[in-house]
This record gives structure tokens, C-alpha cells and sequence, in this order.
């Protein structure tokens, strides 16, 4: 059971149900489509004995709080609640039981209450790709926290060198998606931008990463060591862009795109971009400049 509490949005399934339907109507499904779309999604929790009440009561909740509970959707609720059906896997602690109960009486007389007019959802915007891939990024540290480091201040480059798509919730992921640059961190570092003309010359940070290969027959883990490229998906909003300042040095059509091989990868937003010079520590046969 997803749940760590007796509210009804104490649970991981009716905390899902509630994203995937409000994500469709903001990307402008009616309430009958994204009605139906997350009930055919969600087939699976519907016909589970624990999760398929959590399901209805999180779906009549959420329509209700937004002016759009359909007829259908609370019957299913209110079926749910009378029959007492959510309550059966409370059952072994007493407490809990009559705590849940008490929450879903609460919920069955707030649905049969006139709901208030329809609310306005904000729509969804899907982030898309700051840079394209072959330009050159400059971006200099300036975290606190390396102050008393060789890195404060310094300058470190990346070249661009893919985009990739995550999906927004349960939606259709190729329709409503973000992107994202994905960035090779040079083997590079300075006081300042570097001449354009040595960039031709700078091969990417790597970094050797260990892993461990588990063998079923001996139950046994060994250690395989891997050089990999050190690379970064950037994430950023505008407004986060104008804080980093990040510098396009060059653009340049004719790069070609390299191979992925699963390379090593990090995640970088605008709290903690500046850890990227731990790749540096880390890397092989890092050159000082």
C-alpha cells in the first residue's frame, strides 16, 4: 500500500490521479477527456482491490474542488464510501480505520454539496531547448562554498552536444514534453574566455566511474572500472538563464552529434551547477591551465 497516512492525499495513487488529471485540462483537454484518458491510463489501479477506491475518491475530490465533478465519477465515489470498500485494508488498526472513516464521510458530504462554478487551471509550459547542439558554453563559478578554491571565479566550457526530452506526468510524451541541452564539460579551466581557435584542440572531461556487475551464480558483486566522457543535462527557465549568465562563445551548424554509449551523466539546475568542478577533482589526467 502506496499510502503513509489516512487523508485521502496521503496516498501515492490518489496524489498521482490528481496530477494526471489536472495536467490535461491544462494542455487543454475538456473535463470529459481528460476524464476518460486518465481512467483508461490508470486501468490497472481501477481493478485493484486496494487502489482501485483510492482511484474514484481522488478523481470526484479533485473534479469536485474545480467545479467539474461529473455524475458518473461520484456515483463511483459515493459507491465506494457507503459500500466502505477503501476501508478494508484499514481494518487491522483501529485507530487508522476510524480515522480513514471519518475522512471519507467528510468527503462523501462535501460531494453531495453544490460544487462552486468552474476554476480556472493554469495551462502547462513546456520548456524547450536554450541552446543548439555544436555551440560553445562558457560559465564561471561562483559559489561561495569554492571561495577559498583554485575554482572560484575560474571559467569552465561545455559544447552542446544533444537535446533530450522528459515527460510531463502520464501525459502523451510525444506531444507534452520538456527538453533539455545536454552538455561534455571540456578538459579546460581559466581566468577568463578562451581564444576560439583552441577550442578545436580541447578534448572533453573524463571521468572513471565504477560499477559493481552482480554474477546470480555466485551471488557475488565485482567492481568494473569505465572511463566515460563527463556529461551534464542543463535545466533552466529563463529567469534562472539571466542569473548563471552563461556565455555562448561560438555556434557551429556542422557539428556532429557523438554516439551516447551511456555515458557518465549528471543533472544540473541553478542551485547546483557550480559542483560540476567536482568532475574536475575527479577526473583522469586532468591538465591544469
Amino acid at each position: 500500500m502506496g499510502a503513509w497516512g489516512t487523508k485521502l492525499y496521503q496516498d501515492d495513487v490518489a496524489c498521482d490521479v490528481k496530477e494526471e488529471y489536472l495536467n490535461r485540462l491544462r494542455v487543454g483537454y475538456t473535463n470529459e477527456e481528460a476524464t476518460k484518458e486518465v481512467i483508461e491510463y490508470n486501468s490497472d489501479f481501477i481493478n485493484d482491490i486496494d487502489d482501485g477506491p483510492v482511484f474514484w475518491l481522488a478523481l470526484a475530490d479533485t473534479q469536485w474542488k474545480y467545479g467539474r465533478l461529473l455524475p458518473e465519477v461520484k456515483e463511483e465515489a459515493i459507491k465506494i464510501i457507503e459500500q466502505q470498500t477503501d476501508l478494508l485494508k484499514w481494518k487491522e488498526n483501529k485507530k487508522q480505520y476510524q480515522r480513514r472513516k471519518e475522512e471519507l464521510e467528510k468527503l462523501k458530504e462535501k460531494l453531495n454539496t453544490p460544487q462552486s462554478p468552474e476554476k480556472k487551471v493554469t495551462k502547462i509550459k513546456m520548456n524547450r531547448a536554450t541552446w543548439k547542439i555544436g555551440d560553445v558554453l562558457a560559465y564561471q563559478i561562483k559559489a561561495e562554498e569554492f571561495k577559498d578554491t583554485k575554482w572560484y571565479h575560474k571559467y569552465i566550457l561545455f559544447r552542446v552536444i544533444g537535446i533530450t526530452k522528459t515527460n510531463i506526468g502520464s501525459l502523451p510524451e510525444n506531444k507534452y514534453y520538456d527538453e533539455q541541452n545536454v552538455v561534455a564539460i571540456y578538459n579546460w579551466y581559466g581566468d577568463g574566455f578562451p581564444n576560439i581557435d583552441i577550442i578545436k584542440d580541447l578534448d572533453f572531461l573524463i571521468i572513471e566511474k565504477i560499477y559493481y556487475k552482480f554474477d546470480p551464480n555466485t551471488k557475488l558483486s565485482s567492481e568494473i572500472k569505465r572511463l566515460e566522457i563527463s556529461k551534464a543535462i542543463f535545466s533552466f527557465n529563463s529567469r534562472e538563464l539571466k542569473k548563471l549568465d552563461i556565455k555562448v562563445l561560438m555556434h557551429d551548424e556542422k557539428y556532429i552529434q557523438p554516439e551516447e554509449n551511456n555515458l557518465y551523466i549528471s543533472w544540473y539546475n541553478v542551485n547546483n551547477i557550480d559542483w560540476l568542478v567536482y568532475d574536475f577533482e575527479r577526473a583522469v589526467n586532468k591538465k591544469d591551465n
